[in-house]
């Protein structure tokens, strides 16, 4: 029997290739057929066992930016969330646009009394259905997981705000959230389904997950432009120009790091195609 080649994924686990997982991704993003089939033969004739899996995303992403940039930015788009992190850009602030973008009004960092202690709430968000409190994990590195401890430790806190908001007739705390760029483990879900704490990950859950919630608001980082250099990309972040549509309109931001020419035409024209979802 042919032995499974294996491949290391980002936590250091090693777990068989899967090229259908593969076929998937790029479909999402919005790839050709022709384009899924030319990525899929690179990959194939660089896999070898314990292959990193970054490195079979890198492969495939310089290969799509050289054939379909559009898609390639799609296909970069969890790795575009991710390099927020050293931007000094908090997470929870990209999370409280998009809630903004769902129609809620946001507040980020907020103080809030609980029955027992104060607490710092990372995301409060209210309409008129709803007013829902949340706490924001952000992880530098896609295998990290937000665990059943993280979860037993934010519901405690709901609950504690909840029970003081109660006991004063105050507005009630409809709904309680964890939210993370990467993943949570089997328990944390397991005990968050148990105790009605939301949970929204990349990729849970299955439909309305943190990617969807991305495409369908249109809150998408610059660092998903696949025209811009990542030095252009951080002086941009310097400059609290995050979001793809904070430059679609705005040569002048733009023109302020060096970017000019044929090349500005294509960065604004790339902004306004993941803004308006046109690929």
């Amino acid at each position: 029997m042919k032995k499974p080649l294996l491949v290391r994924k980002e936590n250091g686990e090693l777990e068989a290739f899967d090229a259908s997982k593969f076929v998937h991704s790029l479909h999402r993003s919005g790839a050709s057929d022709k384009a899924i089939t030319g990525a899929l033969k690179i990959v194939r004739s660089e896999l070898h066992q314990g292959m990193p899996t970054n490195l079979i995303y890198k492969n495939s992403y310089d290969y799509l930016r050289s054939v379909e940039k559009p898609v390639a930015m799609r296909y970069s788009l969890k790795r575009a969330v991710l390099d927020l992190g050293p931007s000094g850009f908090p997470f929870e602030d990209f999370v409280g646009e998009i809630f903004k973008a769902k129609g809620f009004k946001v507040e980020t960092g907020v103080m809030m009394q609980g029955s027992c202690v104060e607490h710092e709430v990372d995301l409060l968000a209210i309409n008129d259905k709803k007013c829902l409190i949340g706490e924001v994990k952000f992880h530098n590195e896609l295998g990290m997981k937000s665990d059943l401890k993280v979860a037993l430790y934010v519901n405690s806190r709901v609950e504690d705000i909840k029970k003081y908001r109660q006991e004063r007739g105050e507005r009630a705390i409809d709904e309680g959230w964890l939210i993370t760029n990467t993943k949570f483990s089997k328990a944390a879900v397991h005990y968050a389904n148990c105790k009605g704490l939301k949970v929204l990950s990349w990729t849970y859950p299955r439909y309305g997950n943190l990617q969807d919630l991305i495409e369908e608001t249109k809150i998408h980082p610059i660092t998903a432009l696949a025209s811009l250099s990542r030095n252009e990309k951080n002086q941009l972040l310097q400059s609290k120009i995050v979001l793809c549509r904070n430059i679609t309109e705005n040569e002048k931001a733009l023109r302020s790091v060096g970017v000019s020419g044929p090349k500005l035409k294509r960065v604004l024209e790339e902004g306004k195609m993941l803004c308006e979802n046109r690929i």
